[in-house]
């Protein structure tokens, strides 16, 4: 398997993004349920771009782990629901919707 090359500032942001998520601490003020699309987004970029890598761990996996212990299977969960948003556009106009009802 080829790694990729690492942008190590985009990577860094990005596990900053992810740890804030975690703590409770999202500085943006933004609906609960496109938060949880945006943390999904985040980690779809971290094991697709071996983000995990800038931590020396062996695999997304162990990432998981270290980040999600108690939650592996909801971080799988948000990663599923980014990937379907991104492959049917129908979708994302409902979270549009979504968005403007709350």
């Amino acid at each position: 398997m080829d790694t990729p090359e690492i942008n190590r500032r985009r990577a860094v942001f990005v596990l900053v993004r992810i740890d804030e998520f975690c703590l409770g601490r999202n500085p943006r003020n933004k609906k609960r349920t496109l938060r949880f699309v945006e943390l999904g987004e985040f980690l779809c970029e971290v094991r697709t771009k071996q983000y995990w890598r800038l931590e020396n761990l062996k695999s997304f996996d162990e990432f998981l782990e270290k980040r999600f212990a108690d939650s592996r299977r909801k971080a799988y969960y948000l990663m599923a629901i980014h990937e379907n948003l991104d492959t049917d556009p129908k979708t994302r106009t409902a979270a549009g919707r979504l968005e403007q009802s709350e």
